[in-house]
């Protein structure tokens, strides 16, 4: 069954809400002002059953210049436009600029309805429809019929209901295959209840118990009761207008502009390329720099244009560009938007959002970011899905962004590795270009820290992903470089570029080559840490002496030269050779010729490195 939104447009004064009324019954005008002036201020809201049984929602808009950012709340996700026009009246200011911001939002269908065909001749009525042709001459609007009615005496009511079916049949079922997503409109507190939002579900579909996400402000909360059409529903499907009672959301952490929906599937941003067309007929040029408002789904905001590749837009006219804003925007790449000028606020502009997390375009590089831009506009599901990924992005996140079921996801995913753009990590996917560059970071620091410290054998692994990864987990930062064992090398928790060697000074040498003399002298009874180093600068000569293995720790304090250590290796072989297998402590030490302390500290490290393994009183080799 199609879920169908219709909505008015037109001057103030037209009949739109009196049209709805006729149409439904229903009176959309509920606030006190909106009754004292007679004129529609906010958003109202219908429906009107069909004959098919389909019920299908109906938005009425405001028509007065002062109130378009409410029209504009409204105008999003209509499917089938009601274009009213007076016949007392004709076209006006507002039935031009709200004609011009369909064009804008890509509306595709629609009826004209001249209204108050009661007050007006033939004749009249006549000439007001030859202006309506060329008002809509070359839009949308073009072959559309014009129905005359009067709301006043019921003329032209049926027959416009009959057209509406028709046209309705004509229109495109909604997407309910994707993540479902409502630009919120109203939110009010009910009694017993809590907070409630009201809007139009454009994609997907709703459940009673979902869990929701708030953007762009991340708050989070779950359906607890749904309506649609003041009627209790489990389940609601995109084109439907619904009531959504939220548990765990209170009434200021929500406003109109708000967009609900699944966690993950929408991307915040401050900047989005687009397409970006200035109205045909407009009022004034878009200059790159100008400040605008920007409207989208149900919410505004100011943003910066860039325009690319021009240095200004002039009515008709259409441009890439790329708009700034101050704060965070929820939409998604494919969404229709309106922008009006700074001061005054008249519609000058709309387009098509083509990325929603692009990065900043150069000065003279305009070729290279058409080309970019071009290739969004065209780009296939596979181009698309590239484009989110951005540099990291989390595979379940992006799929539900994009609603692909799991084996056109696999198969996309396969495209883009195999065509070297991606690489899968776990269950995160790295734009290929993005790795190469957190390589050459990876290789760069470490190419650093190796000139600044000639004695360390590397970075410590958690130090290094912290400068080229922060926020990502090890094992992600494990998975990169471990791609690049060639060039970075990874040796107890350090990392290094592949060819590093420690280097001494002719000074440190001699200071290395003492020490080593000592121990190597001292056998299996050595001198302590400090005996040995004698200066504390002589520390990090004696660090950079374990990292090259020559010398080793068995515990704090107690070091033996690597020869040594070979030797009690040895000497544990040949004594679990001549007998059962087992090595007692006393054994050892008389082996080796050394005091309990020294062989214990060996056998315990032997065990710590899984040469040895304790076995009540005695170690058997492993």
């Amino acid at each position: 069954m199609k879920h169908i939104l219709i909505g008015t447009a037109g001057h103030v004064d037209h009949g739109k809400t009196a049209l709805i009324r006729a149409l439904t019954g229903i009176e959309t005008d509920r606030l006190l002002e909106e009754k004292s002036r007679g004129i529609t201020i906010d958003l109202g809201f219908a429906h009107m059953t069909l004959p098919g049984g389909e019920i299908a929602s109906i938005v009425d808009v405001p028509g007065h210049e002062k109130f378009i950012k409410n029209m504009l709340a409204g105008a999003g996700g209509i499917d089938l436009v009601l274009l009213v026009i007076a016949a007392d009246d004709g076209v006006m200011p507002q039935t031009r600029e709200h004609m011009g911001i369909l064009q804008l939002l890509q509306a595709k269908q629609g009826i004209v309805v001249l209204t108050k065909c009661d007050l007006a001749d033939d004749d009249w009525q006549d000439m007001i429809c030859e202006d309506i042709k060329q008002l809509t001459s070359g839009t949308f609007l073009q072959d559309a019929q014009i129905t005359r009615v009067s709301s006043h005496t019921g003329q032209g009511i049926q027959e416009l209901k009959v057209l509406i079916c028709e046209k309705i049949i004509q229109a495109s079922a909604k997407n309910i295959t994707t993540p479902f997503r409502i630009p919120v409109d109203r939110v009010f507190s009910a009694e017993g209840f809590g907070t409630v939002i009201t809007g139009t579900l454009i994609e997907g579909q709703l459940h009673q118990g979902d869990e929701v996400m708030i953007y762009p402000t991340g708050d989070s909360g779950r359906v607890r009761t749904l309506q649609v059409h003041s009627q209790h529903v489990e389940t609601a499907y995109a084109g439907q207008r619904v009531a959504v009672n939220l548990s765990g959301v209170r009434r200021d952490e929500i406003t109109r502009g708000h967009v609900l929906a699944p966690q993950g599937t929408i991307q915040s941003t401050r900047m989005l390329d687009v397409k970006l067309s200035a109205m045909a007929n407009g009022p004034r040029e878009i200059k790159s720099g100008s400040r605008l408002h920007f409207h989208y789904g149900t919410g505004s905001c100011l943003c910066k244009a860039v325009l690319v590749g021009v240095d200004k837009l002039l009515p008709g006219q259409t441009c890439y560009a790329q708009l700034r804003f101050a704060e965070d925007v929820a939409v998604k790449k494919g969404d229709s938007f309106v922008v009006r000028f700074y001061s005054p606020t008249e519609t000058v502009g709309g387009g098509t959002v083509l990325h929603t997390a692009p990065k900043k375009h150069r000065k003279g590089r305009a070729d290279e970011a058409i080309k970019a831009f071009e290739s969004l506009e065209k780009g296939d599901m596979a181009s698309q899905i590239h484009q989110a990924i951005g540099g990291i992005a989390q595979l379940e996140e992006l799929r539900k962004r994009f609603g692909l079921d799991a084996d056109v996801w696999k198969r996309e995913l396969d495209a883009l590795a195999v065509e070297n753009r991606v690489t899968i990590i776990g269950q995160q996917v790295i734009d290929d270009n993005h790795r190469e560059m957190l390589v050459a970071k990876t290789i760069s620091e470490l190419r650093e820290y190796h000139k600044a410290n000639p004695l360390h054998q590397g970075m410590r692994k958690e130090e290094l992903r912290s400068r080229v990864l922060p926020g990502q987990k090890p094992a992600f930062f494990d998975a990169l470089i471990n791609m690049y064992d060639s060039q970075i090398k990874v040796q107890d928790s350090r990392a290094y570029l592949a060819g590093f060697e420690i280097t001494y000074t002719p000074q440190q040498q001699q200071v290395r080559d003492g020490i080593l003399a000592k121990l190597q002298e001292a056998g299996f009874t050595p001198p302590s840490v400090d005996e040995l180093l004698g200066k504390k600068a002589n520390q990090n000569i004696f660090d950079a002496m374990l990292a090259e293995g020559v010398v080793i720790s068995t515990e704090p304090g107690i070091v033996f030269d690597a020869k040594s250590v070979q030797e009690a290796k040895a000497s544990l072989h040949e004594l679990a050779a001549g007998g059962d297998g087992s090595i007692t402590l006393a054994q050892f030490r008389d082996k080796v010729q050394t005091s309990r302390k020294y062989a214990l500290s060996l056998l315990d490290y032997f065990d710590r490195v899984g040469f040895t393994r304790k076995l009540g009183d005695s170690r058997v080799l492993i």
